[in-house]
């Protein structure tokens, strides 16, 4: 065995090729990224620092059952006890954010976790719909603004939803059509946003 192969097959070698592995699975994560990554935490020590303290945050921060947004691990959610009379529902995580950052709603949210895509093999039952009805039916009156892009699969979900709570006491609401088609919150400007929001209809 020659100087090259010991070194392809030494631990050293073996472990890099796994870290490097290891950073591919998180998403938008490509080969040479991984490899850049994993070089940088390898040879400089702020890096591991950073490592540290992403798992150390993981590990006190959880996502609620209930609403889908991020809580401090163990204890209640702040934002299922929010007694604001609006629950504006988005599909993700980054939309919540840019409605937040963008100061056009202030109040609870719930966080679906998608949007009902069956090519996807994403269905109603992998959203979090059914919780959103729990909500719904635990503080009658209330009014759901659905903040979902304007999409094949944005109009499927905002209509199964629809259907969902057709017998609940709830105001139902959507942002604007005045969005992009297939456009999602977490995408465009505020001024964009702000006008959907001040737009509003309701549809029940």
């Amino acid at each position: 065995m020659d100087f090259q192969e010991r070194t392809l097959t030494s631990p050293a070698a073996q472990s890099m090729r796994k870290l490097v592995e290891e950073f591919k699975k998180l998403p938008g994560i490509s080969l040479k990224a991984a490899q850049k990554l994993s070089y940088s935490v390898l040879c400089e020590p702020k890096f591991k620092e950073i490592l540290k303290n992403i798992i150390d945050i993981s590990e006190n921060v959880e996502i609620c059952e209930k609403c889908g947004t991020f809580k401090p691990a163990g204890e209640n959610c702040a934002n299922c006890a929010d007694d604001s009379d609006v629950i504006c529902v988005v599909a993700t995580y980054g939309d919540m954010s840019a409605i937040e950052r963008n100061g056009c709603f202030k109040g609870s949210f719930h966080i679906l976790g998608g949007l009902i895509e069956p090519l996807e093999h994403i269905l109603p039952e992998n959203l979090r719909i059914a919780e959103l009805k729990e909500r719904v039916l635990a503080n009658p009156g209330k009014e759901i603004l659905l903040a979902l892009p304007f999409s094949i699969e944005g109009d499927a979900t905002t209509l199964y939803i629809k259907d969902s709570l057709e017998n609940c006491d709830v105001k139902l609401s959507r942002i604007a059509r005045g969005l992009p088609a297939g456009a999602a919150p977490d995408v465009l400007d505020r001024r964009t946003v702000l006008e959907a929001f001040n737009g509003k209809t309701y549809i029940n």
